[in-house]
């Protein structure tokens, strides 16, 4: 596996308490010496991927995906994603896409939701893993109670025996009954993490790169994106 200097170079490698040994990968993955992990938010490993690690995928409209084993009992975070250089292929008769997302056998992009590569206008430089999430479901309650509608106004006529009207009295008369009807809402809460997950066996992350769907990943002539994780061992 190649090693990139430009990603590492000068620095001091870290021997930490928890190690991970290098995968059989397609593009690189690298533990952080300490002056990289302070500037990427205790980040202790990095995935490299550049144009050149494409370069085998040749079939248009076809994702590259590329899996890294994670050792058991192992808590994986997404830190966040540094695009150093923006893909291209150089053509200009289509909209050129590289959308890259990370997850893993249960949902593909649990880390890392689809983020622009491409230089077409819509590239992402600077991503960083979701923050902890809060989850509000609302539970409407109906209350009712009648009350009265349909006043009119009427006037009420009293007679004598001949038929002669003695006295006229106008005024509100109540003609029907409706119901008010009041909504109350109940509020729950949950709180979740995004981009975060402990593995009690073994598993894999899973990046997916997806190109636009009249070119293929090969034809990219620049390019090169950093994925920073935060990975934890424990007993």
């Amino acid at each position: 596996m190649r090693k990139r200097k430009s990603c590492l170079s000068g620095l001091v490698m870290v021997a930490l308490v928890l190690t991970f040994a290098a995968p059989a990968m397609a593009i690189d993955w690298l533990a952080l010496g300490v002056p990289e992990m302070a500037q990427h938010r205790g980040a202790t490993h990095v995935a490299v991927i550049d144009y050149a690690d494409l370069a085998s995928y040749t079939t248009s409209n076809t994702a590259a995906v590329i899996t890294n084993a994670i050792p058991a009992k192992t808590g994986v975070e997404f830190v966040e994603l540094m695009l150093d250089t923006a893909f291209d292929t150089g053509n200009t008769n289509y909209t050129g896409s590289v959308a890259v997302k990370v997850g893993d056998g249960s949902d593909d992009d649990l880390f890392l939701t689809s983020t622009e590569l491409a230089s077409d206008g819509s590239e992402v430089f600077i991503k960083y893993g979701a923050p902890n999430s809060a989850t509000i479901t609302s539970t409407p309650t109906k209350q009712t109670a009648d009350f009265l509608s349909g006043v009119t106004l009427q006037t009420i006529s009293l007679t004598d025996t001949n038929g002669v009207t003695a006295l006229a009295v106008t005024g509100l008369v109540q003609t029907t009954s409706a119901v008010l009807t009041n909504v109350t809402v109940a509020s729950t809460a949950s709180i979740g993490e995004l981009g975060y997950k402990v593995y009690s066996s073994a598993g894999s992350l899973v990046f997916t790169l997806t190109p636009n769907s009249e070119e293929a990943l090969s034809a990219n002539t620049s390019g090169s994106v950093r994925l920073y994780f935060r990975l934890t061992k424990f007993r």
